[in-house]
């Protein structure tokens, strides 16, 4: 019994260990946005927001793209460990 849970413990260890960095916590980055957009309504934006906004949201898009990439890799971990838990081929 312990050997088989030692064995499961090693497998989902490996996988973690090439699992793609999850991002951090991004609701603060978007707050931001939207209080600078919410200052600027009554006067007129600058180019310094409009920049300062602008890297905001690539740095937003990169982490939206890593967490898409986190989840795909580990749905096809899970998927390909059940598959080979029931005995199913691919």
């Amino acid at each position: 019994m312990f050997k088989w849970a030692q064995k499961r413990t090693n497998y989902w260890t490996k996988c973690r260990k090439k699992a793609p960095k999850v991002p951090d916590i991004t609701c603060p980055d978007i707050d931001k946005v939207l209080d600078i957009c919410e200052k600027t309504l009554t006067k007129k934006m600058t180019k310094t927001k409009f920049k300062q906004i602008e890297r905001i949201m690539e740095r937003l898009r990169r982490d939206n793209d890593s967490l898409r990439e986190s989840g795909v890799y580990w749905h096809h971990t899970c998927r390909d460990a059940i598959r080979d838990l029931l005995g199913k081929k691919t």
